[in-house]
């Protein structure tokens, strides 16, 4: 599948658009190390606020693209994040599902490869970011609104797997 995405450069903000969503570049050092300070600070629910913080962003960033873009079916929808996703620089990954959740395999993850290069392999699950993508991806494919679906890892490919698997329910 190939999908139309454009980025746009502010000379005045010096900032980068896409679709009318503010957007920022990342490295395997920002998403390793957001992480890893979320886990740290998890006594005051941090990964709840990292999941629920990529969900937020994710979410408006599909809406606008599908909407720009005329997706409207559900198939379309979650096809057309899956793509995004590997556009985005985030990694590759399979998924299926309907309105009551589903799967996904996740074959390349920027947020698990670039763990293991800066911190070696991790005896827990540290994908929060793409699991809020999941979310993310799921509300937005079958209309649901933020936090109604839950996501979460059964495998990792941080924690030595040959790929990671993200499980998404609707609450």
């Amino acid at each position: 599948m190939s999908i139309p995405f454009e980025v746009k450069f502010d000379d005045t903000t010096f900032s980068q658009k896409a679709y009318g969503q503010d957007m920022v570049m990342h490295c395997h050092h920002y998403m390793s190390l957001v992480t890893a300070l979320s886990d740290q600070l998890e006594s005051i629910n941090a990964v709840k606020i990292l999941r629920e913080s990529a969900e937020d962003s994710i979410r408006t960033f599909l809406d606008a693209y599908f909407t720009q873009n005329n997706i409207n079916s559900s198939t379309e929808k979650l096809a057309t994040a899956k793509e995004l996703y590997s556009v985005l620089g985030l990694g590759k990954f399979e998924v299926s599902g309907n309105d009551a959740g589903g799967e996904i395999q996740m074959k390349r993850s920027h947020v698990d490869e670039g763990w293991v290069q800066k911190f070696g392999k991790s005896s827990k699950f540290i994908n929060h970011f793409s699991c809020g993508f999941a979310a993310a991806m799921f509300a937005a494919a079958f209309g649901k609104s933020a936090r109604s679906y839950n996501a979460f890892e059964t495998a990792s490919i941080a924690m030595g797997d040959s790929e990671g698997k993200i499980v998404v329910k609707a609450n």
